[in-house]
């Protein structure tokens, strides 16, 4: 399956459904999206009732769990799952929490039918790779509260809440518990702020005129008891992140699970879960985890043209192939420089092969030329693959 194409939600639930569900109750399901790093913001692996045909990157993985997390979700309330109507109630969900704001020239592109809609909508909630080209150049990229999706999508079928406003309360209590656990420290130091900017940047504050002074002091922790653990394992990483509970920082969370009507031991469980997390994965991410948005920009934008091109290097092949100056322009350019003239026209051909596959359509958009070099780069190491990763077999 490829979570970066057209039909992977399908996919995913037709695979579930002849695979068996993964997860009997939603114990069993946070516990295990928490082992994969979802519920901390750093994806480390998925379910394995999903078929792993390909790498995939850390923004794919958070897309598989999401999804995972919402199929459950509905599941769970419905007792079974009809893979249109759980599409088309997802997709109302989204539109009303109104995650993207999509133009006329999108609503062309992708289509009419619902899955490719909510495909769209999922793709800019996580907001990965392309979507920070296009839309995002200057936000920075967390999937922090990802999860804080699966709670309202829960809430939303159980007492039909309004989404966006659901949500955004549920963040509120969020970032103001986490300016008070940050404040339980001994020394605030920088590293604890990059913290708070990751967070905030992952909510949906941004749209809402929010104090944060006034979020710091006299919550009203009205939530249920799956968004107090939820929030209690977010707090228990803010303070883990130097490895080291200090007094001070462990009475915060007792005071705040005597706050939250929850049992002492939950802190405990939360904070062994931090530290094994850690442990397990320290060579492999770094919590929260905050660059440069130019440095994210030109990261991102590699992986990226990686990634398209080597699932697309068949068509490529067959496109370079039928021009005979693309090929020599390009098996000069791995060896010497290229004149301006050249250049330009090793740019033409190369956006004329682009125009045939429409999965790398983004350097058709204004500064999509600029990765073109990446693509030239790429082209004598390109390795065969599938097309169609979604195909659903009979």
């Amino acid at each position: 399956m490829n979570p970066s194409t057209a039909g992977w939600i399908e996919k995913f639930c037709s695979q579930i459904s002849k695979k068996g569900i993964p997860f009997k109750n939603y114990h069993t399901l946070y516990s295990s999206l928490k082992d994969y790093g979802f519920i901390y913001g750093v994806n480390v692996n998925i379910t394995e009732k999903i078929d792993r045909t390909l790498n995939y990157s850390e923004d794919e993985l958070a897309k598989l769990n999401l999804i995972t997390g919402l199929y459950h979700v509905y599941l769970f309330h419905n007792g079974e799952v009809n893979t249109d109507s759980f599409i088309k109630t997802l997709l109302d969900f989204y539109k009303s929490l109104e995650v993207s704001d999509l133009s006329l020239w999108d609503k062309l592109v992708i289509g009419k039918s619902h899955t490719s809609l909510l495909e769209r909508l999922i793709h800019d909630r996580v907001q990965i790779d392309d979507n920070v080209i296009t839309r995002n150049f200057n936000k920075s990229i967390t999937n922090s509260l990802l999860f804080v999706d699966v709670l309202t999508f829960d809430s939303y079928l159980k007492k039909h809440i309004e989404p966006k406003s659901y949500a955004a309360h549920l963040e509120s209590i969020i970032v103001g518990t986490l300016y008070q656990s940050l404040n339980s420290k001994t020394k605030i130091t920088d590293y604890d702020k990059q913290i708070i900017d990751v967070i905030e940047a992952s909510t949906s504050l941004s749209n809402i005129d929010v104090v944060i002074e006034d979020l710091i002091h006299d919550i009203d922790y009205d939530i249920n008891i799956n968004e107090k653990k939820y929030l209690i394992d977010l707090m228990c990483l803010s303070i883990w992140d130097d490895e080291i509970l200090e007094t001070s920082e462990y009475q915060f969370l007792m005071q705040l699970a005597k706050q939250l009507e929850i049992e002492a031991s939950d802190i405990q469980d939360a904070i062994i879960s931090v530290f094994n997390f850690h442990k397990a994965h320290q060579k492999e991410v770094l919590l929260f985890q905050q660059k440069n948005p130019i440095s994210n920009f030109y990261e991102n934008s590699s992986q990226l043209v990686t990634k398209l091109i080597r699932r697309n290097s068949k068509r490529i092949v067959k496109e370079v192939q039928q021009s005979k100056e693309l090929m020599l322009l390009i098996t000069k350019s791995t060896h010497s420089d290229l004149s301006k003239e050249e250049q330009k026209k090793l740019q033409s051909q190369l956006i004329d092969v682009l125009k045939t596959i429409p999965s790398l359509a983004i350097f058709l958009l204004p500064g999509g030329a600029i990765l073109l070099p990446i693509f030239a780069k790429l082209i004598p190491n390109l390795l065969p693959s599938a097309f169609d990763d979604n195909r659903i077999e009979e």
